[in-house]
């Protein structure tokens, strides 16, 4: 059997990735949180995913310990969270790959609490909306704790989603609780959409789904999800040519990763890797990006270190194996 050669650019992504990492451990304090003065009390539920996959495990758990000392609630809200269901996942995520039970389980139970009657859930607890981002982070939560009966529903949400779009240019992406699609038609003032004619748009909306589908087919080989990641896939490349090279791409960038694991669809390769390679390309020799769009406020480079760096490592972690399988690189 031939061997396949790894490809050098995934060596740079995870190197890059550790860099980042390092930029966003400096801010660790000495009791293991990460809130200081000056900075958001509600800013810290990337990091111990971002560090965990980075292979700084040691800090990752001392921030889990502080997180359960002092921000973890009876009902498994975090403290200055306001229920934003969206921070929840990204700290569920983190705690669950480090085994940190004590923490993902009450968690979850707080999400589940929070899952409408048409199978979304809202950005924050009690909105009167559903919307995507939330919902496929959710989902994707409850496919780790092994809750398929919740994560099933919340696919159903999206396919439901994607399939009710009434306009070939946008792309709307929330739904009322009962899960009925919400456009201009229906609540002018609620409507949110990705306008595909545009730059710079919200492309995690369609790029969390694609992940979705791809997780669920995984889980259930039910070939229905598969074809809806593909639908979910050739939706982000009706948007804008920068959806895969933006700073709102990760989410789609290890989607399509997954995806190319999946089919061998080297389309979803070469997606993958064109936001790994921006990521490259823009990163700031203190292993930080700061984007001229946004506030320069040190929240806004740090958040985007620590997603930036799982997007890297989780896209370096899936290629080599799925080019062995399909013969890449």
């Amino acid at each position: 059997m031939t061997k396949t050669a790894m490809d050098p650019k995934i060596a740079l992504y995870q190197q890059a990735g550790e860099k980042a990492a390092g930029y966003t451990l400096s801010f660790q304090q000495p009791d293991g949180g990460y809130i200081w003065e000056g900075y958001p009390s509600d800013a810290y539920h990337k990091q111990p995913y971002s560090w965990g996959v980075a292979g700084q495990v040691e800090p990752a758990h001392r921030l889990l310990t502080w997180v359960k000392a002092n921000a973890l609630q009876p009902d498994g809200q975090l403290k200055d969270y306001q229920g934003d269901i969206y921070k929840h996942s990204w700290l569920f995520h983190g705690a669950h790959r480090l085994g940190r039970f004590d923490l993902t389980y009450p968690l979850m139970s707080f999400l589940l609490s929070c899952q409408a009657p048409g199978g979304g859930f809202p950005h924050f607890a009690g909105e009167a909306y559903c919307r995507s981002l939330s919902t496929c982070m959710a989902g994707l939560c409850a496919l780790y704790l092994g809750r398929l009966d919740a994560a099933a529903k919340t696919a159903e949400w999206a396919i439901n989603l994607l399939e009710r779009q009434p306009d070939e240019q946008r792309f709307y992406y929330r739904t009322t609780l009962d899960g009925d699609l919400v456009t201009p038609a229906t609540d002018a003032d609620g409507a949110l959409y990705i306008d595909r004619q545009q730059p710079k748009q919200v492309y995690w909306e369609i790029g969390l789904p694609l992940q979705l589908m791809c997780r669920m087919y995984q889980a259930t080989g039910d070939g229905r999800y598969l074809g809806y990641a593909r639908s979910f896939f050739e939706a982000t490349h009706r948007c804008y040519e920068d959806s895969y090279t933006f700073t709102g791409s990760g989410k789609s960038g290890l989607g399509a990763a997954v995806y190319y694991l999946l089919t061998g669809d080297r389309q979803a390769r070469s997606a993958a890797c064109g936001f790994a390679g921006f990521l490259l390309e823009t990163q700031l020799p203190d292993g930080s990006w700061r984007n001229p769009d946004w506030p320069p406020e040190v929240l806004y480079s740090i958040d985007a270190s620590a997603e930036f760096n799982v997007w890297l490592q989780e896209i370096a972690a899936v290629l080599p194996g799925a080019d062995v399988l399909w013969g890449g690189p």
